[in-house]
């Protein structure tokens, strides 16, 4: 805040205009579309982005105000979803912020979790009223030893022939007879960026300019485009492929047009020949603060505003007319240096193997002065991969949270080469603002969040009558939660009830019965079933760049997978050889599965032993792995080919949703002794009935009454609930007899602290032991202060 009244003291120049609008009176608009509608951004720190199946993916969820970057918003819980590349869930786990208000967790992978790119998503509820687009998304890699063989072919499968290209004058127009930069953006089928090389020629064929991509599909040029005259540009991919494409008409207007230098920004406009001269208004605006509002001066060749005194980030000018409606939008991005500063020191210059490191911590703002907060800190091993340099909290926070469409490789253009900054000044061009509509919020149209803030779990639903499907209404609706909880209530004139102010931990079921007020049970119970926002990878090739590529990839894969089988041998015991006699018996699994003597024709079976392996929460969690089925993130199963859901069987009995609740839902996990999915010619047997594949469910005691015997006013449900906190495991070497066990450490990921708090003189420290190789560790450490202060930094270890 104290920055924010500096900048805004700075800047405020009180300058009346008219109509009564001053910068006061701007301010004063935005401050109350801020408490009327506050915004939410999200940032992942993950302790890596290359894994391997049997491990788990430790995160930390920054979620903050999209204005002050301060934490807590009044957001309770945090969901982080693991998305495949045929847009299909993965896992799904929502974490509870906890008593020391951070959010952090983790997503087991499975050890059948097949190699690839997924992507990592996480958002809020409250999120959701912006967008999809405005939730974090960060893409992973997930392999398995030698899976980099493939990756030609894979690289090759993604290859789009087609693809589009976008014009963006500066300013938003072409002004005719006004020398203007135009940037453009190509992108492929998948939505990726492609590179081309081309010519601008004018509607008779003749030459203006040569043009080609500078960097992630994005390249620009400059033009004087005449009145009534038409322009295109001619290009070519890489792949051969030639398109033509008009650009916009030059217009009669007034735009605006900015420059740099080593210290200051410059802003000045472009005006057509024949643009009618009127008064204009310029505003500057950036994280809820008007920085600059005053009439436009035509005397003045240009204003100049200094970087310095400028907030680090997004900043928005804007070109208003008298009415406050805006002529022409320019963002930039400036890159301050007034920035967090890290001091980190160790007790030792160079460590042995297995021995104790103990960090210490202090963190100031630029002028020196102590910052309270709290950082996660990774700790992995060089020879096995480079630390992610794609995504950090500050390109999530300062720029791809601010502007709208995918950013591949944000981190990129945070760096201070020259590249870089040409590369940025392109982005800022070619994505546009993705927070407020400032000119409406001017003139005091504001605009309100449909969904609150998540501050509790509901489960809801209605009760109608058995016979006419009427609302009923003072019915009575019990709830019992497997975890011991209770809670009754009545229905509403129109049958609906919303049980509220509770949370649960995750696998809790519920049972919920309704009664009508004079007890009857011939009522009809409908649960509402949780919806997610609809699943999306992000496509292409994953965002990796060479700095982040594996050394010796099957290397660490090695590593990983001799640590997971270490782990697995830990809990076997060892028995004597046992010599068995006595006759052959069929497997168990298989007595159960084929009592239903149609299972025999299944194309795939998961049996119990699988299921146990798989540490699934719910029956469509089983089933992500069987290749062509398809879960959406709303929990609905279709099997490829087909057009609408599979033929559920429960032990036989064809089952289909009713009462509220999914068929799927009517077994637990625990309740089922194997699995088998029918695709394509085999599902025949079913008939008609087996069109779009079937599904047929064995439980494990084998009953055939489960689905017949469910009273239609009750319900039994598994909801998602909040991931429950498991501490990172990190061996102490504290005694002479573990320095010298025999057992070796295989650490993928050395340390993971996802909790350490900074005291208000700015202090923090954290120790850890060494693993068994002589290397040098990456320390990332990230996370924001009490004040809303991004800190990121990465040191090093080195092991002898």
């Amino acid at each position: 805040m104290k920055r924010i009244l500096f900048t805004f003291v700075f800047f405020s120049l009180i300058i009346k205009v008219s109509g009564q609008i001053s910068i006061e009176s701007i301010q004063d608009s935005i401050n109350y579309q801020l408490i009327a509608y506050p915004q939410e951004k999200m940032y992942l720190h993950t302790d890596r982005n290359f894994y391997v199946p049997g491990e788990k993916i430790w995160f930390k969820a920054y979620l903050v105000d999209a204005v002050t970057h301060q934490a807590p918003t009044k957001s309770k819980y945090v969901y982080v979803e693991l998305i495949n590349s045929s847009d299909s869930l993965v896992e799904r786990v929502m974490i509870r912020q906890g008593a020391d208000s951070l959010y952090y967790g983790n997503i087991f992978l499975s050890e059948i979790v097949p190699e690839g790119f997924y992507t990592l998503r996480a958002y809020t509820r409250y999120m959701e009223n912006m967008g999809a687009e405005y939730f974090f998304k960060k893409n992973i890699r997930i392999g398995k030893l030698n899976s980099g063989k493939n990756d030609d072919k894979k690289k090759k499968k993604l290859a789009n022939k087609d693809y589009d290209v976008t014009f963006y004058p500066e300013g938003g127009n072409l002004q005719e007879g006004k020398l203007c930069i135009v940037a453009f953006k190509s992108l492929n089928e998948s939505g990726r960026s492609e590179d081309i090389t081309g010519t601008i020629t004018d509607e008779v064929g003749t030459i203006v300019c040569n043009v080609n991509t500078y960097h992630s599909g994005m390249g620009n040029f400059t033009i004087a485009a005449e009145k009534n005259k038409e322009y295109f540009l001619k290009c070519i991919n890489g792949k051969g492929v030639e398109k033509k494409f008009k650009l916009p008409p030059a217009r009669n207007g007034c735009s605006i047009k900015t420059s740099r230098t080593g210290s200051n920004w410059f802003v000045s406009l472009v005006k057509s020949s024949d643009f009618t001269e009127q008064s204009l208004y310029l505003l500057v605006y950036s994280k809820g603060v008007v920085l600059y509002f005053a009439p436009w001066n035509d005397k003045k060749e240009y204003l100049s505003f200094s970087k310095k005194k400028l907030p680090a980030g997004v900043i928005q000018i804007l070109l208003l007319d008298e009415n406050m409606n805006p002529l022409s939008e320019r963002l930039i991005f400036n890159k301050n240096e007034n920035e967090t500063k890290l001091a980190f020191s160790t007790d030792k210059p160079v460590y042995e193997k297995r021995e104790k490191v103990n960090t210490d911590l202090y963190i100031s703002d630029s002028e020196g002065v102590a910052l309270s907060g709290n950082v996660s800190v990774a700790i992995t091993d060089d020879k096995d991969f480079q630390t992610d340099t794609t995504t950090t909290i500050l390109s999530s926070l300062l720029l791809s949270s601010e502007l709208r469409g995918y950013i591949e490789n944000p981190a990129f253009y945070l760096k201070n080469d020259l590249k870089s900054v040409f590369a940025l000044d392109m982005l800022m061009m070619t994505h546009g603002w993705r927070r407020y509509d400032i000119p409406e919020v001017i003139k005091g149209k504001k605009e309100y969040p449909e969904y609150a803030f998540e501050e509790t779990k509901y489960i809801t639903g209605q009760v109608k009558s058995f016979l006419l499907e009427k609302p009923v209404e003072n019915g009575d609706v019990t709830m019992l939660s497997s975890s011991g909880g209770f809670g009754m209530l009545t229905t509403n004139s129109l049958g609906y009830f919303s049980f509220y102010g509770f949370d649960f931990p995750d696998s809790t079921k519920f049972f919920i019965k309704a009664n009508n007020k004079k007890g009857s049970e011939s009522v009809l119970l409908f649960v509402n079933p949780e919806t997610f926002p609809r699943l999306q990878h992000i496509s292409g090739i994953q965002d990796l760049t060479e700095e982040d590529s594996i050394d010796d990839g099957n290397a660490f894969i090695q590593k990983a997978e001799l640590r997971a089988q270490y782990d697995d041998d830990m809990r076997v015991i060892h028995l004597p050889e046992v010599v068995i006699t006595g006759k052959k018996k069929v497997a168990k699994r298989d007595e159960i599965r084929l009592q239903n003597w149609i299972n025999a024709g299944s194309d795939v079976t998961i049996y119990r032993e699988d299921i146990e392996k798989r540490h699934a929460h719910r029956v469509s969690d089983l089933l992500l792995t069987v290749a062509g089925v398809r879960v959406s993130g709303n929990g609905s199963i279709t099997i490829r080919g087909a057009s609408g859901p599979p033929l559920i069987l429960i032990d036989g009995i064809e089952t289909e949703a009713m009462s509220g609740f999914d068929p799927l839902e009517m077994v637990t996990v625990e309740d089922i002794e194997s699995i088998d999915v029918f695709k394509g010619a085999n599902a025949a047997i079913f008939g008609m009935r087996g069109a779009n594949g079937a599904i047929s469910i064995t439980t494990r005691r084998g009953s055939t009454d489960i689905a017949s015997k469910r009273p239609l006013n009750y319900a039994s449900i598994s909801p998602l609930g909040f991931q429950k906190p498991v501490e990172f495991y990190s061996p102490k070497y504290d005694t002479p007899q573990s320095k010298q066990s025999v057992n070796p450490d295989y650490r993928t990921t050395i340390f993971w602290k996802p909790d350490i708090s900074i005291s208000s003189e700015g202090k923090a420290s954290f120790e850890f032991y060494t693993a068994d190789f002589p290397t040098t560790y990456s320390v990332v450490i990230e996370g924001i202060s009490s004040d809303g202060q991004i800190i990121r930094q990465v040191e090093k270890i080195e092991i002898k």
